[in-house]
């Protein structure tokens, strides 16, 4: 039987190459030793559209994976018609604490970033916004 870990973090990465500097985040987050958190990284996509949005999709599914498992956490790529709802539920049903993710660019209804839009919807958990330059 697996020791129960008292903190969730959730990763979430897109399509591109970034994903290493969330993951390392989500890492120095969790901490180590017997208090260690479980990483849970997640890639979503909406319905229809290729998960990693490139000609080399497995290639590039198979390089989140390693990056994942070298983490020690659990990867999960969910397809779903509204992004944001997938995200806040799979958040919810994993009694997450911490969200790391990319400071995203505007989109949705109101252009705003995503991290935003999230923050509204799960005002319990913590949000640690990594910008593109570090």
């Amino acid at each position: 039987m697996t020791e129960k870990r008292q903190l969730n973090i959730m990763v979430c990465v897109t399509s591109q190459r970034s994903c290493d500097k969330l993951i390392a985040r989500g890492i120095e987050r969790a901490g180590t030793g017997k208090q260690r958190a479980f990483l849970h990284v997640v890639h979503c996509v909406e319905t229809g559209r290729n998960f990693m949005n490139t000609p080399y999709e497995a290639d590039a599914i198979e390089y989140l994976f390693t990056a994942a498992q070298l983490a020690g956490a659990d990867l999960s790529l969910v397809r779903a018609d509204n992004v944001d709802d997938a995200l806040v539920e799979y958040a919810e049903e994993h009694n997450v604490h911490i969200i790391v993710l990319g400071a995203g660019v505007p989109s949705g209804p109101n252009r705003e970033p995503i991290n935003l839009r999230l923050q509204r919807r799960l005002p319990g958990v913590e949000f640690d916004v990594v910008d593109a330059g570090g």
